[in-house]
């Protein structure tokens, strides 16, 4: 049995446009299955490569010429996930099309819905594909298989969603080698070969706008010190890489894990260095000074306003006074912050919003990222956009994306708001102190970095 798992193209505007992250659900799913079957899997990240039009990625599809085309899909992509879909199939109507990933499971009846797609995947999708594949001959025992969304008769059917996977250390190893390693980097990366890694999910903290618990759980599940080290060593020892991008929601959760993982990279003193993501009420001075001498060089922060009664209305559960800590903190112990900061929250008027930007310029982190307030579906924010009528597109189906305004839950237009984020970006990125800073602190490696990161910032700015 052929099978090809593709993660359909994300958008290619401002400064997303230079992030090419590896497609961990996917290489985490096709490790799984590699392991338990001998179904031969390919993986097709569309991402990669010069040609991202649906056309040339649904002809390269059909060249494959699979007996079942998995795809994953985020709100942002999942517009261009069902129009490849829809070509595989009015091609090649004999094409299983199941479709995973978070969009899925927080709206598995509208995916399904669609004629092009014949299955769906809600929730973690290892154990659920599994099952799939063995009673893919077997339609009767489909009912039984906890977490599939299936067509029966004309009818949608969901089944019961299927418990989460409480030990991932017995997850094995993702297969890093079904993809084209070279191709994928950071934002603000230094080195390659580079990777992305989870090694955690769940998450209990409660912000609006975030649907990652729809997914994963509020549970918080971290693999062991001892089981990250093991995957670290193979990626060395196989693929040679020097730099690896944690995507885990939040790094920092347990100290006590993290502190014990830093301890083992120190010891085994890898030719390696990583980037992360925290909150900045999680890890301190201590642990960061830690995390350096392991080879961390850059944390990133979920900061969202400047504003504290914007951050109370997010649920986002930290001060502003924490914020800058951490970044204090981050910065004091050698590495860099990067800082994510959101336009057009609930009820924001233009001062909070200059309240935030000059906010930005005083924590004063070396990387800040805007990206307009977005109401993703399953979110406590979407039902009070849908709520409220703040929607700008047709529906929350729609591929959404931070880069566009898709929702305006303030009483400012839609054209002051593009125009405050053009002064966020420019106000921050074009202070003297700023570009001096940035200037003094180049070096061989930062220099591809920091040229790529400007072009993005001012593609971002010109084309608001």
């Amino acid at each position: 049995m052929k099978i090809l798992l593709v993660q359909p193209p994300f958008s290619e505007e401002g400064i997303t446009s230079i992030i090419r992250y590896t497609p961990v659900g996917l290489i985490a799913l096709a490790g799984y299955i590699r392991e338990k079957s001998q179904a031969n899997i390919e993986i097709y990240d569309s991402n990669v490569g010069k040609n991202h039009s649906i056309n040339a990625i649904t002809d390269n599809i059909l060249q494959k010429n699979p007996q079942i085309l998995g795809l994953t899909a985020m709100t942002t992509n999942i517009g261009r996930a069902l129009q490849i879909a829809q070509r595989v199939k009015s091609n090649q109507p004999d094409i299983i099309v199941i479709i995973g990933g978070i969009h899925a499971t927080i709206s598995p009846e509208d995916v399904l819905s669609n004629e092009a797609v014949d299955y769906v995947i809600v929730g973690e999708g290892e154990i659920t594909f599994d099952e799939f594949l063995k009673n893919i001959n077997s339609p009767t025992e489909y009912g039984h298989i906890r977490g599939l969304g299936y067509k029966k008769n004309g009818r949608l059917i969901i089944n019961q969603r299927r418990d989460l996977i409480k030990d991932i250390d017995e997850l094995p190893f993702p297969a890093h080698d079904l993809l084209e390693i070279e191709q994928y980097n950071s934002p603000y990366g230094l080195k390659r070969p580079f990777v992305s890694m989870i090694r955690s999910r769940g998450c209990p903290f409660e912000c609006i706008f975030c649907g990652v618990q729809k997914m994963f759980g509020r549970v918080y599940r971290v693999q062991t010190p001892k089981r990250t080290i093991q995957e670290i060593e193979y990626l060395i020892n196989r693929f040679r890489v020097k730099e690896i991008g944690f995507k885990d929601s939040e790094f920092t959760l347990s100290a006590q894990n993290v502190n014990q993982f830093c301890d083992l990279l120190i010891e085994k003193n890898y030719d390696l260095i990583w980037t992360c993501n925290a909150r900045v009420d999680c890890g301190g001075y201590e642990l960061f000074k830690k995390m350096r001498r392991a080879g961390c060089h850059t944390v990133s922060f979920g900061a969202e306003s400047g504003d504290q009664d914007v951050l109370n209305l997010l649920k986002k559960g930290i001060t502003l006074q924490q914020t800058q800590q951490a970044i204090r903190n981050v910065q004091r112990a050698g590495m860099k912050a990067s800082v994510n900061f959101m336009i057009g929250n609930p009820g924001e008027t233009r001062e909070t919003i200059k309240r935030t930007i000059r906010f930005s310029q005083a924590i004063n982190p070396d990387y800040v990222y805007f990206g307009f307030t977005t109401p993703f579906p399953g979110t406590e924010l979407s039902e009070m956009a849908l709520k409220n009528n703040w929607l700008l597109v047709p529906d929350l189906n729609a591929s959404l994306s931070c880069t566009r305004l898709t929702m305006n839950a303030t009483n400012l237009s839609a054209k002051e708001l593009n125009s405050l984020m053009r002064k966020a970006y420019w106000s921050f990125y074009f202070r003297p102190r700023y570009i001096m800073k940035r200037i003094s602190m180049l070096n061989k490696e930062e220099i591809r970095t920091s040229i790529r990161g400007l072009a993005a910032v001012l593609r971002t700015i010109f084309r608001l």
